[in-house]
């Protein structure tokens, strides 16, 4: 679990120093934070409700903030224009300033899409995983601020010429993860 294993090790996943374990009023914000989030939404239905409406009400919880977390942070990474091929990968090498080449943050840019990146509605809805590029850039930073960084990632993967990819609508990103699953499911195309 994040939360715990930040407070743990210090850091997410050993890539992102967790830097407010130094500072002793955020340390134990997050740890006030993770105890609060605990006793209310695990503890306190059972000693509001009889314990099976109480283990129904967790279990829904966990459910769909799962499924809301898997939907909206996969949708950006499963379709054709995020997996690149070896022969793409070979023709994009070729012409690209070889400082680029195997570089972290290109691959976090070319395998991700960014969708509805003027919607304040679908930030909040996917608590900012539309901004999905800026988040694998930046992991660390809030979600809140990741559209104050996006016109800056943007700019810069075109000075670069790295394949930035948004999509305008949450249709038009859904579509194109439809139209992937299609063709996997499609067993006469080769893929």
């Amino acid at each position: 679990w994040i939360p715990i294993g930040m407070i743990r090790d210090g850091s997410l996943y050993g890539i992102v120093e967790w830097t407010d374990q130094k500072r002793q009023v955020r340390s134990a914000g997050m740890f006030l934070h993770l105890l609060g989030y605990f006793l209310f939404i695990m503890v306190l239905p059972f000693c509001t409700m009889a314990w099976y409406w109480a283990l129904a009400a967790v279990t829904v919880h966990l459910t769909t903030s799962g499924l809301c977390f898997a939907f909206f942070s996969q949708i950006n990474h499963i379709n054709e224009a995020s997996l690149v091929d070896e022969h793409t990968r070979a023709k994009r090498e070729a012409s690209r300033d070889p400082r680029l080449l195997n570089s972290w943050a290109v691959e976090q840019v070319e395998t991700s899409n960014d969708f509805c990146t003027e919607s304040f509605a679908w930030h909040i809805i996917s608590n900012g995983l539309n901004l999905q590029i800026e988040h694998h850039l930046f992991p660390g930073l809030n979600h809140c601020h990741l559209h104050l960084i996006a016109p800056v990632v943007q700019e810069t993967c075109r000075e670069f010429g790295v394949q930035y990819k948004v999509y305008e609508g949450w249709s038009d990103i859904f579509r194109a993860t439809l139209e992937w699953l299609d063709k996997l499911a499609d067993d006469t195309k080769d893929c």
